[in-house]
């Protein structure tokens, strides 16, 4: 095989990982086949080779299957990137700043949850306070998550970095 058919493969299989793993909705391997510029047959391929990698899940729509990114995976690889990127003190230091946040809309709303806020945009305001109100309710939504998130990375980061000392020691 010449080096551009090597190139070409890569950007195909490329073409077809990005394609599936950004996908908001499951979608067949037709629809990612089109969107990636390749023939079914060679997404169908790889869509399978990334399900048996647990970076993709399916799901049957009638005889169809459709892919989407695996949502096990994601939750891990987003821990795992906060691990790498930060050290345990700037973690708890962007959670500790999430939390303050959060308690300003508590108090600044006088409501106890991202919901409860939504709820009020129903209220006799302007209509810049309601979109007000939706923003900074979507907001209280992705900081809870990413609470959630660095929590999670906090509690396991002594133990990661634990595990890849011991595999670098073991390794020499």
């Amino acid at each position: 095989m010449s080096n551009s058919g090597t190139t070409d493969h890569t950007a195909k299989v490329a073409r077809i990982r990005e394609i599936a793993m950004t996908v908001r909705e499951p979608k067949n391997a037709g629809e990612i086949a089109d969107a990636a510029g390749v023939a079914r047959n060679t997404a169908e391929k790889y869509l399978t080779q990334l399900v048996e990698a647990d970076k993709l899940a399916t799901v049957q729509r009638g005889r169809e299957t459709c892919y989407y990114p695996d949502p096990v995976t994601q939750y891990f690889d987003q821990i795992r990137d906060l691990i790498n990127g930060h050290t345990k003190d700037e973690l708890t230091a962007e959670l500790g700043a999430i939390r303050e946040d959060i308690d300003e809309w508590k108090a600044g709303y006088d409501v106890e949850s991202a919901d409860e806020l939504r709820a009020t945009v129903g209220d006799d305001i302007p209509a810049s306070e309601r979109r007000q109100r939706r923003h900074d309710a979507d907001d209280w939504d992705y900081y809870e998550h990413q609470a959630m998130l660095i929590k999670q990375a906090i509690q396991l980061y002594d133990t990661i970095e634990a595990t890849r000392e011991n595999h670098l020691a073991s390794a020499n």
